[in-house]
């Protein structure tokens, strides 16, 4: 259940090509992840998260284009147009989301700038690591971060179904077995990333604690957070203020 993705397949085929963009696929462990080119100029990735696809990003993909960049967005495994991952197309883990990072950046090559939602953060940060990707060339904004490891994983779940210190004890040695990761190497917490970073977080984010990405701006030493109100988990990524403010951290204004 843990790995099963949410809604059904009409729910997760809502992101289209923009106009004027380019459509691709690239192979990813059998399957093809699709995605679209769009733009001109420095090259930023943007990243989904669970259960999501890149219609979520569309309102700040517009943003980053009419402002001279190329965005290049693509779908995960068993997400959105891209087809079935390893485990199926109902099923798929956080190591297949980031390898489709992996292989974005294989075909298109490093960044000038991510932007990431949620698990996405995780995912594609990881995957820019285990590309060789320069962090400190590369401006990064997570908005609402999932950030893994052990305390990440537990407050995630406790969010839906509350979970006491014995089903942890069982369940996380579970979710390590089947996705073939140990939750201590998969976290941002735990990763020293000196980049300039922005933090978009809303205070009443019911999945991802607010409390997460505040520590996650603390602990990287060029980040900064920008608190909203109000926005919750995903109106975040709609937000006309936080569109401006993630456009004017891209440009290093």
């Amino acid at each position: 259940m843990w790995f099963k993705i949410p809604g059904g397949l009409e729910r997760r085929l809502r992101g289209k090509a923009p106009a004027g963009s380019e459509v691709f696929t690239i192979d990813c462990e059998g399957t093809d992840v699709w995605g679209y080119d769009w733009g001109r100029g420095p090259l930023v990735y943007l990243v989904h998260g669970w259960g999501g696809c890149t219609g979520d990003l569309d309102f700040i993909a517009a943003g980053l284009v009419a402002n001279g960049y190329r965005v290049v967005a693509f779908d995960a495994p068993s997400h959105g147009n891209s087809g079935p991952g390893p485990w199926g197309e109902q099923f798929t883990s956080g190591v297949h989301l980031k390898d489709a990072m992996r292989v974005a950046v294989d075909k298109f090559g490093a960044p000038s700038a991510l932007v990431a939602h949620s698990l996405g953060c995780l995912t594609a940060v990881l995957g820019l690591r285990e590309s060789g990707v320069d962090f400190t060339k590369t401006r990064l904004v997570l908005m609402a971060p999932f950030v893994g490891g052990a305390r990440g994983f537990a407050d995630t779940l406790n969010s839906v179904v509350p979970a006491g210190p014995r089903i942890m004890e069982r369940f996380i040695p579970l979710v390590e077995d089947r996705a073939e990761v140990k939750l201590a190497d998969f976290s941002l917490l735990d990763e020293r990333v000196e980049s300039p970073a922005l933090i978009v977080h809303d205070e009443g984010d019911r999945p991802n604690p607010f409390s997460h990405g505040a520590g996650l701006a603390e602990a990287w030493p060029n980040a900064e957070l920008m608190a909203t109100t109000g926005l919750g988990h995903r109106k975040i990524l709609v937000s006309p203020a936080v569109n401006r403010r993630v456009t004017a951290f891209i440009k290093g204004d």
